[in-house]
């Protein structure tokens, strides 16, 4: 086994091992959002010290390194084009949100970014820091972003399941939905991660994606049947994501722009 294939082995199944502690705790204790933080930190930790171990003369997690700005306003504006889009079009259909919700608090903005920042930071240092290149330069950039999303929406499934996680809707319907959208996603994430050189847009997008649905969107939405219509487990929500996927596919096979790392 190759130094590559034994560095993903070992992250993967440290993180998904760990991960699931904390998935349980916070199953048994939902109220305690403590466990919420420290599980989206288990990616980016052992993703940090996996780098440390396995390649300490090559700088493979990059945050802070000079990059396009095109790439940080893509990942604030695409969360925004699929999450307000898909919510609207709902919103439209089921005449929801009926009053608003007094529980959204838009003076708490800045507070709430920040927070969502620091959250995702601790999740795509590892999936999309340490991972994603590690697997590009392995399998290959499809089979990549494939294992990326697949083993990224998986770590989600037991607090779907276990009702403390995006738990509107059914079960099945949940986890099948999720997954689905969560590898449209992963497309994103990963051309972010590579064509930028950097893992500071995937984080951005991540921490834009996590506020403005969870702590907006979802709050002001009060027909219970909205969730199956946008949001992470919404169809026109994954629809719209699968027509941004679609377009970054469609660009890179024209070699626009080059994938750096």
């Amino acid at each position: 086994m190759n130094k590559d294939k034994k560095s993903l082995l070992i992250f993967y199944a440290i993180t998904l091992a760990v991960s699931l502690v904390f998935e349980i705790l916070y199953i048994v204790y939902p109220e305690n959002p403590l466990w919420v933080a420290l599980l989206m930190w288990v990616p980016g930790a052992v993703g940090i010290v996996c780098a440390k171990v396995f390649y300490p003369e090559e700088k493979l997690i990059k945050i802070f390194k000079k990059i396009n700005p095109v790439y940080v306003i893509l990942a604030i504006l695409i969360p925004l084009v699929y999450l307000v889009a898909s919510y609207l079009i709902a919103w439209g259909a089921l005449g929801d949100p009926a009053n608003g919700n007094p529980t959204v608090n838009f003076a708490l903005f800045v507070p709430v970014l920040l927070g969502s920042i620091l959250t995702a930071a601790g999740e795509e240092l590892g999936w999309r820091g340490f991972a994603y290149p590690v697997l590009k330069r392995t399998f290959g950039p499809v089979k990549a972003i494939l294992i990326n999303g697949l083993i990224w929406g998986v770590w989600h499934v037991p607090m779907i399941l276990g009702g403390v996680y995006q738990a509107q809707v059914s079960p099945v319907y949940g986890v099948i939905s999720f997954l689905i959208e969560i590898m449209l996603i992963a497309v994103v994430l990963c051309w972010l991660r590579g064509a930028s050189g950097s893992v500071l847009p995937a984080i951005l997008l991540h921490a834009v994606h996590n506020m403005v649905d969870q702590a907006y969107l979802q709050p002001m939405s009060t027909n219970a049947t909205t969730p199956y219509f946008a949001g992470e487990q919404g169809m026109i929500t994954i629809a719209i994501c699968a027509l941004i996927a679609a377009g970054i596919v469609i660009w890179n096979r024209k070699g626009k722009p080059a994938q750096k790392s």
